[in-house]
């Protein structure tokens, strides 16, 4: 690397905030200072250059900042200081002593989002997106580009992020509340644009189609169908236009061609489905994905059938050509499971009102019948169980308390929900400041992700052996009503308190709005309003 190219990766970093893993805390002595982990018995030494970086590291000084009082103090050496800093932060990152504060990059509004979802896919989305600026540059002035990071702890997380300062209307998201499919859903949370096309992290698009596709939905104001166009092969003359619903090899649809998609001027025409490497439509009539959804695959029929249900159509657009990358020589970096699999098939047939006897039925001629029905015997107690009602389901834990997690994970396992549960890292201030602002992160979350209602539960919760059928009841009756909030702990008789309480969407923002973001600021709000729960049960009725 030359000597330039390592000074813009060294200041590629500049205003990040490191911010410290409360599990790791300093200890001085006469000796030698070390962080000393609250949880587990570790330690790691400390000369005193790292002493004075890391007391920099609160989450607020950028590394500008601490790197300029470093090169204050040793003015004879300021390239070395700025490379031995960044390689202490990045091995700092590395073994989790610390976390990154990231700058969100502000955002302009687009007429067109083009966004992509990856998981340590860097080379399949530099080219997707430099494809796009390099091919369709009549339409730079139009486009955004999201890119929502799947693995954003992972080797390229930061150089994805770094196309953020070369890329005007690039933009970079971290995202790791779920893994899999569903992580296409975010695009669209994310996208600040009238229309949205989702692609995957390895797809070209077609000279001339991003333009066309502009054109077809300013032309069509009332269109709010699904948008979709033929997929190109490696040969780039063999095209497969549609899938059609069957099932094949543990996925449902089988690639076909319809002769009118061969001509690219010809008009568009109904399918029944396509593969959704690509697609299209105006962000308000996204239909989303089922938060539940864990894994990959099912996205394919799914989404098609969702916007049907809702009186709308999927149409192909022939000029909408799209080139897919399919070999993965050094193989996929993630886990794809026949559980996930079936769990999602499930789930989505069950969401839609659909029989779900030919999912088992094609799953066990692929993967063998006891398989099968020990999958489905564990997806329909998951379906059936009363916590399947809550879009998304959080625990909070404070990091210096990692070892309670590994208990708790034992009593949600009890309840069938470990899959479903969230660990969300408590804001650490004081008990009261930190409850409410770690509830209201929560919230700020679930509206960010367009859930229905939110499930949070604390880090204080104990589990009794008749806490399942209580809350099985509490949530039942949950079910019957409208609600604003809802204290799953309510009229139980536990000395302590099993503190579940569920928020509905109706009052996210309201809450957003009227609850401050910071600790100091809240610290104040609670003077006046005591409690969060106070606060709650003054301005809603408590449900149940």
């Amino acid at each position: 690397m030359n000597h330039s190219n390592s000074n813009n990766l060294f200041h590629a970093f500049d205003s990040y905030k490191p911010k410290p893993n409360q599990d790791w805390q300093l200890h001085s002595s006469d000796e030698q200072d070390k962080l000393v982990s609250q949880s587990h018995e570790e330690s790691y030494l400390l000369n005193p250059m790292a002493v004075f970086i890391w007391t920099f590291c609160d989450g607020k000084t950028e590394v500008r900042a601490i790197r300029a009082a470093l090169q204050a103090i040793f003015i004879e050496n300021k390239a070395d200081i700025a490379k031995d800093l960044f390689n202490l932060l990045k091995l700092w990152q590395e073994n989790e002593f610390i976390a990154f504060e990231i700058p969100r990059k502000k955002r302009q509004h687009h007429k067109l989002c083009i966004g992509m979802a990856t998981y340590d896919d860097f080379d399949g989305v530099y080219f997707s997106v430099q494809a796009i600026r390099c091919y369709h540059p009549e339409v730079a002035d139009e486009i955004g580009i999201v890119v929502v990071d799947n693995h954003p702890h992972g080797a390229i997380a930061q150089e994805l992020q770094q196309l953020e300062t070369a890329i005007p209307n690039y933009y970079y998201v971290p995202y790791t509340e779920q893994t899999g499919t569903t992580v296409k859903h975010i695009v669209f949370c994310e996208a600040d644009a009238d229309y949205v096309l989702c692609i995957d992290s390895h797809v070209l698009i077609m000279p001339g189609a991003i333009r066309k596709l502009i054109d077809f939905l300013d032309d069509n104001p009332d269109c709010y169908d699904l948008l979709q166009g033929p997929l190109v092969r490696d040969d780039l003359s063999t095209l497969s236009t549609h899938m059609n619903p069957e099932w094949d090899r543990g996925m449902y649809g089988i690639w076909e061609t319809d002769a009118r998609g061969e001509n690219i001027e010809g008009d568009v025409f109904d399918i029944a489905m396509q593969g959704m490497g690509l697609f299209a439509c105006r962000k308000e009539a996204w239909v989303g994905f089922n938060p539940r959804f864990r894994g990959f695959a099912c996205e394919e029929g799914y989404i098609p059938e969702k916007f049907r249900q809702q009186g709308r159509r999927t149409l192909c657009l022939p000029f909408l050509r799209w080139l897919h990358r399919f070999p993965r020589p050094l193989k996929i970096p993630y886990e794809k499971s026949w559980e996930d699999r079936i769990y999602n098939f499930f789930v989505a047939y069950d969401e839609l009102g659909l029989e779900c006897a030919p999912i088992e039925k094609h799953f066990i001629e692929q993967i063998g019948r006891e398989q099968t029905e020990e999958i489905v015997s564990q997806v329909k107690q998951e379906l059936e169980n009363p916590f399947y009602f809550f879009d998304a389901i959080y625990y909070i834990n404070l990091d210096s308390q990692t070892a309670h997690w590994d208990k708790m994970q034992a009593g949600f396992q009890k309840l069938g929900i470990l899959q479903r549960v969230r660990r969300f890292s408590a804001i650490e201030t004081n008990p009261e400041a930190g409850y409410t602002l770690s509830h209201r992160h929560i919230i700020e979350r679930a509206k960010r992700q367009g859930l229905k209602n939110v499930l949070i539960i604390e880090d204080e919760a104990i589990f009794q052996d008749d806490i399942e059928l209580h809350l099985q009841g509490r949530i039942e009756k949950l079910k019957q009503q409208d609600w604003t909030f809802f204290d799953l702990n309510e009229g139980t008789q536990l000395e302590t308190r099993f503190q579940a309480i569920a928020y509905h969407q109706s009052i996210f923002a309201e809450l957003l709005e009227n609850m401050p973001s910071d600790s100091e600021s809240i610290k104040v709000w609670l003077q006046t309003h005591s409690s969060l729960q106070q606060w709650l049960t003054q301005r809603y009725s408590i449900t149940g």
